[in-house]
């Protein structure tokens, strides 16, 4: 903030103290000069000595010009500085620099600093409005600055309880009580950028929940994270034919979950949780995953999708049919790209879609030789998702593609396992689960 010197305060005081010194010394000074040019007449006169006399007369009369001049040199400054303009505005300084004009600087530069301080969200700026004020004499006038500056404090107040971590709802209806919309909003994204939105009060867990709403279901299983709070993505993961319910949830948590910050939905098919997997299981899955939505606040915008066999066959059409999901991670599914373009209308909305791909080399043993009996595919998923991949603009060259992982030394039966327990980070947290709740609409 840049503001003329003659506006600060503290500048005018100094002036005020100057321009006391300038008087005093412009009215004793000639008081002096002559009552001493008086004397030496005086006592010349007291000893009838003409010579000394004459002295007294020419000394007399250069003291009382020397008193007007130095009466008049102010005058003359301030003419000078006036018609100078000099940067230092030196005449703007002295008539300002009265009690009132103090006064007044100390008002103006606390409204000043009071603006400064909204913008800036600054507990120093706040701190050097409030030193202006407190220097202000006028009472209602003081009283009227920290009135502008309350919804501040209390904003400043509020925020060193969320760097604090302290009670989420108790600070919530703070912010709610502040009239500053503008303040008001900050501080609920700051809320809930420090607290990961607003805690569920729920206590972690993994387990099995019987749901008949949708009858080709029978239940879901939910993981709950650890402080789970509004605004957390969602994982969805569509279990293979082959695997039951209890299974999918035990390859799902082959990593430790203590450190995801996320829930993970596992739905379970009727029939003992085997069924074929199909279009009409896709969309129950995405009722069902709008039920979870609502209940547990699960940020829309960060909702993604996995599922690898048979129902990874679904997971192109599920995710460009509803398009509520940030990504998907298809795992050995056999789609091919022929198949996505005769059978899914506007299917180039998947070429937008963020995918991470998972295949293995398929057949009766893996690349390096090591016998696949009785978990062999007769298709190569590599082939199928390479297809998928390369036409959908994900990859040029499959095999050397960030997006997808050729797997030959596993089997189709072991996908799954595997894939879950990559941990390149080792941050004990499955790969394919960080890469999905980092994807965003």
């Amino acid at each position: 903030m840049i503001l003329n010197i003659c506006d600060s305060p503290d500048i005018l005081k100094v002036m005020r103290i100057v321009d006391i010194v300038i008087t005093i010394i412009k009215i004793i000074t000639p008081i002096i000069l002559i009552v001493s040019g008086m004397i030496n007449y005086l006592t010349a006169v007291k000893d009838n000595d003409s010579d000394a006399l004459n002295k007294a007369n020419k000394m007399l009369v250069k003291k009382i010009i020397a008193s007007i001049l130095i009466f008049l040199i102010p005058t003359f400054v301030n003419l000078i500085a006036k018609m100078t303009e000099g940067s230092l505005e030196y005449s703007s300084c002295i008539t300002n620099a009265t009690p009132e004009g103090i006064n007044i600087a100390y008002y103006n530069n606390s409204k000043k600093y009071i603006d400064k301080a909204y913008k800036s969200k600054s507990s120093s700026d706040y701190n050097i409005a409030l030193s202006y004020i407190d220097n202000i004499d006028d009472e209602s006038k003081k009283q009227e600055l920290i009135n502008d500056l309350f919804d501040l404090k209390l904003y400043l107040n509020i925020k060193d309880k969320i760097d604090k971590k302290e009670d989420y709802t108790t600070i919530e209806k703070e912010i709610n009580s502040i009239n500053n919309n503008d303040l008001k909003e900050k501080l609920l994204k700051l809320l809930e950028e420090n607290y990961s939105g607003k805690p569920l009060n729920i206590s972690s867990s993994f387990q099995k929940y019987n749901d008949s709403t949708y009858p080709i279901f029978s239940g879901y299983y939910l993981y709950i994270p650890k402080n789970a709070t509004e605004k957390m993505p969602l994982v969805v993961v569509f279990p293979p034919n082959s695997l039951s319910g209890s299974n999918m949830k035990s390859i799902v948590e082959t990593k430790s979950l203590e450190n995801l910050k996320a829930f993970i939905y596992i739905p379970l098919l009727a029939s003992s949780e085997r069924k074929d997997w199909n279009t009409s299981a896709s969309n129950n899955a995405v009722k069902q995953i709008n039920d979870l939505v609502n209940k547990y606040k699960i940020d829309t915008n960060r909702i993604s999708l996995t599922a690898f066999s048979s129902s990874g066959w679904y997971i192109y059409q599920t995710a460009n049919d509803h398009r509520i999901f940030s990504a998907i991670a298809p795992i050995s599914s056999g789609m091919s790209i022929n198949t996505i373009k005769q059978n899914y209308n506007d299917w180039e909305y998947l070429k937008t879609l963020p995918m991470k791909g998972y295949g293995e080399k398929g057949g009766a043993t893996t690349q390096g030789g090591r016998s696949c009996a009785n978990k062999t595919v007769n298709w190569s998923a590599k082939t199928a998702m390479c297809s998928v991949f390369e036409g959908l603009g994900k990859c040029s060259d499959c095999l050397n593609c960030d997006a997808f992982t050729y797997l030959p030394e596993v089997c189709h039966g072991e996908i799954g396992q595997y894939v879950f327990n990559i941990d390149n980070n080792n941050n004990n947290i499955s790969d394919i689960l960080e890469w999905m709740i980092s994807q965003s609409k």
